[in-house]
């Protein structure tokens, strides 16, 4: 079989294998450095809580602890629906459908084709709100938009490859210099590239019909999710605008240990500091509101909906198997490691899945939820491999032109008898 990254990784658990790798060497390299690092101006402790986006307040929310501007702004969302935009149900109430979508690495290659088959088939609805995490962060913005980025979509996740997205750093930089084994300079050009002022404005507009995209990311300093208005940020005519929304995607797609975090710039009492930001597939692998905001309360305050909560289906795309993937593991730390991680990965899907099942059968909201086939079989030859990912995408384009890809409940789902 095939191996990269060193020599340490087989191919079939590329990114799992590689951030085993990467954590394996943190014990070494903590050795070798002892306890120095490289310099940054982190938040006091007592005040990372109060850290604001220095010209873009309320543009972004602690995970799990509901929000002032999140919910006003969620209200403000439905006031500024232009006639038509969401259809309506028997009752002339709006209907609101909504897209989460998952991390997953060169994985995210299926959400992209079940998203331009979906278009392909005539029935993808235009979504009140599309969440993104991790790989699922870089789809968002274009399924955001609308079937008119279905190619730009297609373009990033049949063409690109392993040196499109990292660059891996000798061991003497690692040594010396690390924070990471790889640095993601690659990735920053492919979203400088697609992420343009055109893109940006693009978004601003959607915001401002009423439409909604976040995005989230881990706070290392504070262990805990941040979950970012994308929406507000494009629409807040801030000369740094562009740069915070790249950022925020780039944070969101960089894997703790295997790439450098994300250094995003805040204030506090007009004191400037620094905050990291990784990968938000650290706290969570797919999210919709993570408890951010009410949106059944919005609905109900700008009058739009029944008292029992508001009418529409939340689609989850989960890039990636749910099933057990049962092999014979190799006795050395690489394969161990690489195969808790994929464990760990799989089962934390597993229980966010369910987690959002449970909120939406909760607020009378429907369900549905796509993966990949159990039995679709990995033959990449690198981390990112077009040649599997246009069979990915294939594979997605496939169900969700015929509509087969969606299930109504999560696997080993049980109802209340």
């Amino acid at each position: 079989m095939k191996t990269a990254a060193y020599g340490l990784m087989t191919v079939k658990h590329t990114l799992e294998f590689y951030l085993a790798q990467s954590l394996i060497a943190v014990l070494v390299l903590a050795l070798l450095t002892g306890c120095s690092g490289l310099p940054r101006n982190p938040v006091p402790v007592e005040d990372i809580r109060r850290a604001e986006i220095p010209g873009m307040p309320g543009v972004r929310a602690w995970g799990g602890q509901l929000n002032a501007a999140f919910q006003a702004d969620l209200v403000a969302s439905i006031q500024q629906e232009p006639a038509g935009v969401f259809p309506l149900d028997d009752s002339g109430y709006p209907i609101y459908h909504g897209l989460a979508l998952s991390g997953g690495g060169s994985n995210g290659a299926f959400g992209a084709g079940i998203l331009n088959g979906w278009t392909q088939a005539g029935t993808r609805p235009d979504f009140k709100i599309v969440t993104g995490i991790s790989t699922g962060a870089l789809i968002a913005p274009f399924a955001f938009l609308g079937s008119r980025y279905d190619e730009q979509l297609k373009t990033v996740y049949t063409t690109t490859r392993t040196r499109d997205i990292l660059e891996r750093l000798n061991i003497f930089r690692i040594i010396f210099q690390g924070e990471a084994f790889a640095h993601t300079t690659p990735l920053k050009r492919l979203i400088e590239i697609h992420f343009d002022t055109d893109f940006l404005k693009a978004m601003a507009v959607a915001h401002a019909q009423g439409r909604r995209l976040y995005v989230g990311t881990t706070h290392m300093d504070a262990q805990a999710m941040v979950v970012w208005n994308m929406g507000a940020i494009a629409n807040s005519g801030h000369p740094d605008a562009l740069k915070l929304f790249r950022e925020v995607i780039l944070a969101s797609s960089s894997i703790p240990a295997a790439f450098p975090p994300v250094f995003i710039k805040v204030e506090v009492d007009g004191q400037h500091y620094d905050e990291m930001h990784t990968d938000g597939g650290t706290v969570t692998q797919v999210f919709f509101h993570w408890g951010t905001m009410d949106l059944s309360a919005a609905a109900q305050t700008a009058g739009r909906t029944q008292r029992d909560g508001y009418r529409g289906t939340l689609y989850v795309i989960r890039n990636g198997k749910l099933g057990p993937e049962p092999e014979q593991v190799k006795r050395r730390l690489p394969e161990i490691s690489g195969r808790a991680i994929s464990t760990l990965i799989k089962f934390a899907a597993f229980n966010a899945l369910n987690r959002i099942h449970g909120s939406t059968d909760a607020t009378h909201l429907g369900f549905r939820y796509a993966a990949i086939p159990d039995d679709f079989e990995s033959k990449a030859d690198e981390v990112f491999d077009p040649e599997e990912m246009k069979r990915l995408f294939e594979l997605g384009y496939e169900l969700g032109s015929t509509g087969s890809a969606w299930r109504d409940t999560p696997p080993g789902y049980l109802p209340d008898q």
